[in-house]
């Protein structure tokens, strides 16, 4: 049996996409975050941006309500004119995303 949404933002997904969809969701933010935020490492201030803006709303719509704040930090710093990426805000974004990771691929399943 399938465990059930680990958060009410799941668990409205679940509800207007269908649980199966839902946890395929799931698996794509999963596995898509870490290779986003190596790219987002090296990319220009324009693809960080772009980048950042993707990773914020799509923890929200995981119910990572915290790492969503996170992300969104790191999206308003790129914003400033002449401003780079602080390391320090993109390392708090990664460990919180393995902080949440747990549950989602508990979710997820295989």
């Amino acid at each position: 049996m399938n465990p059930p949404p680990p958060n009410v933002a799941l668990q409205d997904l679940a509800a207007l996409v269908g649980d199966e969809a839902a946890r395929e969701i799931v698996r794509l933010f999963l596995s898509n975050f870490p290779e986003a935020v190596r790219s987002m490492g090296q990319g220009a201030r324009q693809d960080q941006m772009r980048i950042a803006h993707g990773l914020r709303s799509s923890a929200l719509h995981m119910g990572a309500e915290k790492l969503s704040r996170l992300v969104m930090r790191i999206e308003d710093s790129l914003a400033q004119p002449g401003s780079a990426m602080d390391p320090a805000d993109l390392a708090a974004a990664v460990a919180e995303f393995e902080a949440v990771a747990g549950d989602l691929r508990r979710y997820a399943g295989p």
